[in-house]
């Protein structure tokens, strides 16, 4: 015989429910399920008869055992960094060859090497403020199209095994990931403030409950890992 479920929806029962009709009302994560001698729902993404179906709906449901922290999040920055900044470059060269070349004339080995190279620095506030606004307008780009398609994330992160989803678990749409995205310039705007200890402030994933930062408790969104 099929176990009955109920749905306790604004304190009233509603059922019962064979586990496919649930299924196929369609079941939200959030959803509260209570079986006939209990008197107390549960979430439907704790029940473990339902965590094939959340998956091959694609739902990942934040919790705190699943959601990446600092130390997974972190390698797929870099990954993410190296393809927008190598992206960046190569995009420039083809569509703006005068100034790259102006660029790689002035930024050069000798500028890294040479102290006296480096003093004139404020010479060149103009390219590098271009160069910067450039690689920023780029990142968020990248990363607001790459989490709104199947893919759920960056390709640093997608390597990784994780995905960016929304409170319950659902892919995010290009405005929702756009949102979260630009979310990010609070870091920049701490940074001039503060100088490094801004990176202080991202480091808030490590301790937050379901591994937030800042821009992803802005747009409530969180970092889980995909199932394998």
């Amino acid at each position: 015989m099929d176990v009955e479920y109920y749905i306790l929806d604004s304190g009233k029962k509603e059922g019962p429910f064979t586990a496919q009709e649930l299924m196929d009302r369609p079941l939200e994560p959030d959803d509260l399920i209570i079986l006939p001698l209990q008197s107390q729902g549960a979430e439907a993404y704790t029940l473990p008869e339902f965590a094939d179906y959340f998956i091959s709906e694609g739902i990942y449901y934040p919790t705190p055992e699943n959601t990446a922290s600092f130390w997974l999040r972190l390698p797929a920055f870099i990954i993410d960094t190296i393809i927008v900044v190598f992206t960046t470059e190569l995009l420039a060269f083809i569509f703006f060859p005068g100034f790259m070349a102006r660029i790689t004339s002035i930024f050069n080995i000798a500028f890294l090497t040479d102290p006296k190279v480096q003093e004139n620095l404020l010479k060149y506030r103009t390219e590098m403020m271009i160069i910067q606004a450039a690689i920023f307008v780029m990142t968020i780009l990248y990363h607001s199209l790459c989490e709104s398609t199947r893919f759920r994330g960056s390709i640093g992160k997608y390597i990784l095994g994780l995905a960016v989803v929304d409170n319950l678990g659902y892919a995010l749409t290009f405005g929702h990931a756009l949102l979260r995205n630009l979310g990010k310039i609070l870091y920049d705007v701490m940074s001039l403030v503060i100088g490094p200890f801004a990176f202080l402030a991202y480091m808030k994933i490590l301790w937050s409950f379901r591994h937030q930062g800042i821009h992803d408790q802005m747009s409530n969104c969180f970092i889980v890992k995909r199932a394998k």
